[in-house]
């Protein structure tokens, strides 16, 4: 040691000294003196809770219809019953009861998951490449090392199966190719590629570039997703992923948006001023109503798709595409939705006590106060607001509670007080309806 250094600064030998000693205490009761125990200790589940977990669970495919995702939480909605609490987390596009294999498959952004009646997940297709799928689920595709592969699908094993090449191109993206599919078949898909639309022959692998417009939105798709409709100049465009080549058909001003009734007929409105339909069978268009007012945006069609609701400054206008008829609906709501055929809920967040509240509006009725508390809307106008298809139930929340109704408003009850507001309430549907 360096005795003169120690001298000339005696505060840093002391300092010194005392890291000596005290390092060397500790390291003597690390190894000597410390009672020896396992790092981590995992706890034991509790064995009644384990057997109560799947006594529930083993009795959920006899609650199928009533069964519903309120947040994360898991209820049956005939009785109020939380049957789960945080049974699936994140937000689901849609949860299927799948009974071949007693499982759940749950639609994510990120492919598909399969989960036990548990809530626990047991497989997943497609999280490191998200696969696309066509409208009925036979058919994936999904990207390997650049390239298009398609798989035939066995759901029950929940596994691609016959899995073989189609494309040779090598460029395509995995994490981004499903969200890039605007349409597909067994036979071709669609996709965007590097801002370019090409068309995929799946049998031949050969690639064929479209000039045709692309949307931000899927909302010109068609629901079987084998048809897009659009504008191409002066003309309408409706393309068929199996024709090849689009059908452009005469229209008389600018488009402002786009809403499909169903897999036959799409509305759209012309110029803000009108609402024409596309009939997709006999390849032409009619004009179904002029507006009450000025409308750029159209929302989701009723159940049977004969109403559609097209968005003005200040109203609604209620457009009745098979009478050919429009009028202003004269309400002034945060969220609509329809709930049957002819039926609207919708919520109004509002001081005024005599308008505040849940109500509801059956075509050719005035409106009806159902429920002083209006449901919950978020900011994006979304709201936890299901129906409940295969029972004809409506399910709904408001900030502390659950309720169930049927379409017309009758039947309202309430079947679980909440600890906090919920986003969204998702049923879950069995597979194939």
């Amino acid at each position: 040691m360096n005795w003169r250094f120690v001298k000339a600064f005696p505060k840093y030998a002391v300092v010194v000294a005392v890291l000596v000693v005290s390092t060397s205490l500790f390291a003597f009761w690390w190894f000597f003196g410390r009672k020896q125990t396992q790092r981590w200790e995992f706890a034991k589940p509790d064995p009644a809770k384990v057997e109560e977990v799947r006594k529930t669970a083993a009795s959920l495919p006899n609650r199928l219809g009533w069964l519903a995702l309120v947040g994360s939480d898991l209820y049956d909605m005939s009785s109020g019953e939380l049957l789960f609490r945080n049974w699936l987390r994140g937000i689901p596009l849609r949860i299927f009861y799948y009974p071949d294999s007693n499982c759940l498959m749950v639609q994510a952004e990120r492919g598909i998951m399969r989960f036990g009646m548990d809530g626990k997940q047991d497989g997943a297709m497609g999280v490191e490449s998200p696969p696309a799928f066509t409208n009925n689920g036979s058919i994936a595709m999904h990207i390997k090392d650049g390239d298009i592969w398609v798989a035939d699908v066995d759901w029950t094993a929940f596994k691609f199966v016959n899995e073989r090449q189609a494309t040779k191109y090598g460029q395509f993206f995995a994490p981004y190719f499903s969200a890039n599919v605007y349409l597909a078949s067994d036979n071709a898909c669609l996709v965007n590629h590097q801002n370019k639309l090409l068309r995929v022959d799946l049998k031949t692998g050969d690639l064929q570039q479209m000039s045709l417009p692309i949307h931000r939105s899927m909302r010109p798709r068609a629901p079987d997703c084998k048809m897009l409709v659009g504008e191409e100049g002066e003309k309408f465009l409706a393309y068929d992923i199996d024709k090849g080549e689009p059908v452009l058909l005469p229209k008389t001003g600018r488009i402002s948006d786009f809403q499909w009734l169903n897999n036959d007929a799409c509305a759209f409105i012309v110029e803000g001023k009108h609402v024409a339909v596309f009939d997709r069978k006999d390849s032409k268009i009619e004009v179904a109503a002029t507006l009450p007012f000025d409308c750029q945006k159209i929302s989701s069609p009723s159940l049977g798709g004969r109403y559609v609701l097209c968005h003005g400054r200040d109203d609604y206008a209620l457009v009745d595409v098979e009478e050919k008829k429009a009028e202003a609906l004269g309400i002034d709501a945060d969220n609509l939705s329809w709930v049957s055929n002819d039926t609207l809920l919708y919520s109004r967040e509002l001081p005024d006590m005599k308008l505040r509240g849940t109500w509801i509006k059956k075509v050719g009725r005035e409106p009806e106060r159902i429920l002083a508390e209006p449901y919950v809307v978020g900011y994006d106008k979304s709201a936890p607001v299901a129906l409940l298809r295969e029972l004809g139930v409506v399910a709904f929340a408001t900030r502390n509670a659950l309720f169930k109704m049927k379409p017309d408003g009758s039947e309202l009850t309430e079947v679980a007080k909440l600890a906090q507001p919920v986003g969204r309430i998702q049923g879950v549907e069995l597979w194939g309806r």
